[in-house]
């Protein structure tokens, strides 16, 4: 099974504007109105696409989920040395001369304490900037989003349909959302309206609030 970075064809360090628009990119070559000559077998192999690149780009972009999904890759394996023995370093800790497991000979670099007792703080200060760092990545990625996905596109889940548009309703860890599809796809819904969240679609509708927290779909049977 490929992994999330191979579906979005990017290298595993790549960053996130460079896998936000490769999933931009898969997106957009597998929207149904790109597919509509295909025959059905390769209109449902485009749909398959956007699936994977949807719940890829939903693992990838959030810093968090990404380390938490990089864990679970395999590492590289250890390259065999001659004889089919593994390689393993070899190299030795330099002891010091004399008795084993004796200190080492002072340096004769003398620390002011006022500067050691800056050193204890070190640790902290790496520590929040680490934290802050992951929190401008985070904003950055947010920042993206909201540039790529602007009301009225239908690229993908996440981003909101025009209506009129066909979308099948898909789980993206575990929560509705819609993307995109052809009307001729079995189990396809057609978007009726749109209203803002929390008021009632209409009768005889489905209701998809999306991610946003702001914008209700109302879905309805494709005639």
């Amino acid at each position: 099974m490929p992994s999330h970075y191979e579906v979005l064809g990017v290298a595993e360090d790549a960053d996130t504007e460079t896998i936000r628009r490769a999933y931009v990119a898969l997106a957009k070559a597998n929207h149904p109105d790109r597919r509509q000559s295909d025959d059905a077998a390769a209109r449902a192999r485009a749909e398959e696409r956007i699936r994977a690149a949807n719940t890829a780009w939903n693992v990838l972009r959030d810093p968090e989920r990404r380390r938490d999904y990089d864990l679970t890759l395999p590492g590289p394996s250890p390259a065999p040395a001659a004889g089919g023995a593994t390689a393993r370093s070899t190299a030795a800790t330099p002891r010091p001369s004399g008795v084993v497991g004796a200190r080492p000979a002072p340096s004769g670099v003398v620390v002011p304490a006022e500067r050691a007792s800056l050193w204890k703080f070190a640790p902290i200060v790496i520590l929040l900037a680490v934290l802050l760092g992951i929190l401008i990545v985070s904003a950055y990625a947010q920042a993206g989003d909201d540039a790529v996905a602007p009301s009225g596109s239908s690229s993908g889940a996440g981003l909101v349909p025009e209506i009129d548009d066909c979308v099948m309703v898909v789980l993206v860890d575990g929560v509705k959302a819609p993307a995109p599809a052809s009307c001729g796809t079995a189990g396809a819904l057609r978007v009726v309206s749109k209203v803002d969240t929390p008021r009632p679609c209409p009768p005889s509708t489905q209701q998809l609030p999306l991610s946003d927290a702001k914008t209700t779909l109302c879905l309805g049977v494709v005639p």
